[in-house]
């Protein structure tokens, strides 16, 4: 029982990531080239986003854990960081304590992406280069747990690629009312290979949050051709993003083979913006 139980807390907290993550023809198709720069009027320098995750279970749904989203300046570019702790409830079942960089060039380009990650007594460090070649992504990608090489691989590709937290900064990158006939497609990593994936506007949509803030927002959907995590092909994570120019995650599901994981901003501070698609404040801690 105790290993059935560890197997489905780390489905929970892997989808947890991927939120944060991430994320993400009867209609138009929107091609992308390779390593095409992320536009970026929607952050500055110092921003800074938590989250709370919450394992959804029937009727039960407890907090799985906390996340912080910032956006910093380093070696002439700059880096997203995503930490990630599990609450006290779930330390005591399958503890996590990851840190997850994306490192991009001036030009807002990822060149790299780097995943520490505790998960219970072991240590796992995901190393992921982007390198420009002509009109593909040469992308290598190198995994050690607790000291011993795992996985070594190279693959190139035409497609848009990105690390997990690069996801979430493309998604932020696109004003998605200019978009509703047409679906996006990029390439993931996150492991041994890329996942293929797409993501399609589905519409305005007013959001509450845990805190009891409500948010006017864009509805996402992210498809990935995947059967390891997700139960529904079709539409395996939803993303609601702010429709002002900050373009906040606010709330993130994602359909789990048991149950689901959700993400809800909690706090947001250091935005380029003001929070115009703010309708109500919630609680405050």
């Amino acid at each position: 029982m105790k290993g059935q139980d560890r197997i489905k807390q780390r489905e929970m907290f892997r989808l947890d990531l991927w939120g944060i993550v991430i994320m993400i023809c009867t209609m138009i198709l929107y091609p992308l080239q390779a390593q095409q720069r992320i536009t970026n009027e929607f952050s500055q320098v110092g921003e800074q986003l938590t989250y709370t995750a919450y394992y959804k279970w029937g009727a039960v749904m407890p907090r799985a854990g906390d996340a912080t989203l910032t956006l910093g300046k380093q070696n002439g570019g700059y880096r997203s960081r995503l930490l990630f702790k599990t609450a006290p409830f779930f330390d005591a079942i399958f503890s996590m304590r990851d840190t997850l960089d994306c490192n991009l060039d001036n030009q807002m380009r990822i060149v790299s992406g780097t995943k520490h990650v505790m998960e219970g007594g072991d240590y796992t460090v995901d190393l992921i280069d982007f390198v420009q070649e002509g009109d593909r992504t040469r992308i290598h990608t190198r995994r050690f747990r607790n000291g011993e090489s795992r996985i070594d691989t190279i693959e190139r590709v035409r497609a848009t690629a990105l690390d997990m937290v690069g996801t979430l900064l493309f998604l932020r990158s696109y004003d998605w009312s200019k978009t509703s006939n047409q679906r996006i497609s990029a390439r993931i990593y996150a492991g041994k290979k890329g996942i293929d994936c797409s993501f399609q506007y589905e519409g305005s949509e007013e959001v509450k949050t845990k805190r009891g803030s409500r948010y006017r927002t864009h509805k996402v959907s992210m498809f990935i051709n995947s059967t390891e995590t997700f139960k529904n092909l079709r539409k395996a994570i939803t993303i609601w993003l702010t429709d002002d120019a900050n373009r906040l995650p606010v709330r993130i599901r994602m359909e789990l083979k048991i149950g689901a994981a959700e993400v809800y901003l909690s706090s947001a501070h250091g935005l380029r913006y003001p929070q115009t698609a703010l309708l109500s404040n919630g609680k405050r801690k």
